[in-house]
């Protein structure tokens, strides 16, 4: 079986590699940031999981990637309350980013157009598995418009 590892480095904030804890003010917004990566050309993704003084997990926040090609992604975060927090980088691999940037080059081209949308179909169709609605409806409108008669681009569009 083939292990796939994804790094996650030079988190912040991080004083002296963690030897004293990272200073913020309630209410105030401080950036969390991650360089995360994989082998290969497939996207990942990344979040930001907060445990609060009492060691309650608050959701989740998405990382967004900071600059195409950096590897580096952040979010801004804002305590509610005095005390010491923590927190915890997650990735895993994200397929429907991977489509996507194999869609947005080959579309426009009318490179592999039935095989591109059908993907993409089966990837939000899969996706939508266990969302509440709105969202499930959602996925599948896009899922359904990607497998349309409209031009390429136009299908992708939809999605987006």
């Amino acid at each position: 079986m083939l292990t796939r590892r994804i790094p996650i480095t030079d988190i912040a904030p991080v004083v002296e590699c963690g030897r004293y804890p990272a200073k913020c003010v309630v209410g105030e917004p401080i950036t969390i940031a991650a360089t995360v990566f994989r082998e290969g050309h497939a996207a990942v993704g990344a979040n930001v999981v907060l445990i609060d003084p009492r060691g309650v997990e608050r959701p989740w926040t998405p990382l967004r990637l900071v600059g195409e090609g950096t590897d580096r992604y952040a979010a801004e975060i804002t305590p509610d309350v005095e005390g010491d927090w923590t927190f915890r980088i997650e990735a895993w691999d994200h397929p429907l980013g991977s489509w996507l940037h194999d869609a947005r080059v080959k579309l426009p081209e009318g490179q592999d157009v039935d095989l591109v949308c059908e993907e993409g179909a089966r990837l939000l169709e899969e996706a939508a598995d266990g969302v509440p609605d709105p969202q499930r409806k959602t996925l599948l409108r896009a899922a359904e418009a990607l497998r349309g008669e409209a031009e390429p681009v136009e299908r992708l569009a939809a999605v987006l």
